[in-house]
């Protein structure tokens, strides 16, 4: 009777949520013509899922998540066709020592420093990506088959690693990823300090720059043996103002020529941003940004460069609801050409701009 009791008063709770964005955005070059397009996923990647929480006492609850990407325009399934391609995860959360889920989750860079770049702050989304979304800034990828270990926040410290199993027999490194994170939040400040590093990352990863050809990292995210990506990024927010800058160092390394690269060695990029986000009215986001990115090939010693500016007004009808506008220009220099949005075509000269008008609900 006893056990009986104690099952019946478990509390747990289960939410359906999700985003859906949609709207025109026009393009000045894409392949040598200007362009409009309707298109979703821009300001946030359209999502629905499930997310539940259950009380099992002693400050330990089981959690899970399941979250699945759509094209709004089409209905088809995003993240390479996955029904919860976004998030699919279950664990246990305890108020004390932190929360270990196991499944499919995001990685460092995207959780922690792509929320205080543009694309994480301002309506904009992955038009304001940072170029290629080499470093995962606008979280283009996931990690399969991961444990991730979130801790709890200690006199404003916090810290999250995960591993992610690669799955090949007698080589568990292979095709492996790992991800780490540190943050400290006291009132308006935010510090963060974000790494990953996956092996053999066209086998490992099938999404982001591992599915197709990009202009910015010229195919080497499919010939790479070994990528990584470090990050730092710092937010401090006084009234209605926030300022946020963030850099990343992204390395494509052991390159293979047999895989699609024209070259051996590695190709890095470093990206600076820095990110303005002012309340005008409590309902109206006035929003500007600027990255520039510089390459190196370590082969040839081409030193691809890219400047980008972004401005954004975000008016919000509701709670839940919001309209906004926004605009972007990429410069490209070093022999590269302007690309903007891995959800764009490349530009044929050096030069980018699109300018956007969407709606975006939350439910």
């Amino acid at each position: 009777m006893l056990t009986m009791c104690g099952v019946a008063q478990a509390q747990s709770s289960v939410t359906m949520y999700g985003i859906i964005d949609d709207g025109l955005t026009w393009t000045s070059n894409q392949g040598g013509h200007s362009a409009v397009q309707m298109q979703g996923s821009i300001s946030q990647g359209n999502r629905w899922g499930f997310r539940g929480n259950e009380d099992l006492g002693g400050g330990t609850s089981a959690i899970f998540r399941l979250e699945g990407g759509f094209n709004g325009n089409t209905g088809a399934l995003s993240q390479g066709g996955r029904l919860f391609g976004r998030l699919a995860y279950v664990g246990l959360s305890n108020t004390r020592y932190g929360t270990l889920t196991l499944g499919r989750q995001g990685e460092a860079i995207g959780d922690y420093i792509g929320v205080l770049s543009a694309n994480g702050t301002l309506p904009g989304g992955i038009l304001f990506p940072h170029p290629g979304d080499l470093d995962n800034n606008g979280i283009d990828f996931h990690l399969n088959n991961a444990v991730r270990y979130v801790t709890p926040t200690i006199a404003g410290f916090s810290g999250m690693a995960s591993y992610s199993f690669g799955g090949v027999a007698g080589n568990m490194a292979q095709n492996s990823a790992k991800s780490f994170a540190l943050q400290y939040v006291n009132g308006g400040l935010q510090l963060v300090g974000a790494y990953t590093a996956i092996d053999h990352p066209a086998q490992a990863v099938t999404e982001g720059v591992w599915t197709a050809s990009n202009t910015v990292d010229g195919n080497y995210g499919l010939a790479a043996a070994s990528y990584k990506v470090f990050g730092l990024g710092a937010a401090y927010t006084f009234g209605s103002l926030r300022l946020s800058a963030d850099w990343t160092h992204t390395q494509f390394g052991d390159l293979d020529p047999t895989l699609g690269a024209k070259i051996n060695g590695h190709v890095t990029f470093n990206i600076g941003e820095i990110v303005a986000a002012y309340m005008l009215t409590p309902t109206l986001q006035l929003g500007a940004a600027y990255s520039y990115t510089e390459g190196n090939v370590s082969a040839t010693g081409q030193a691809p460069h890219y400047h980008e500016a972004d401005a954004s007004l975000d008016y919000y009808l509701s709670k839940s609801t919001d309209v906004y506008a926004s605009a972007t220009y990429m410069r490209a220099g070093g022999g590269a050409v302007a690309d903007l949005a891995p959800v764009l075509a490349p530009s044929n000269s050096i030069n980018q701009v699109a300018l956007r008008l969407g709606i975006r609900k939350k439910f």
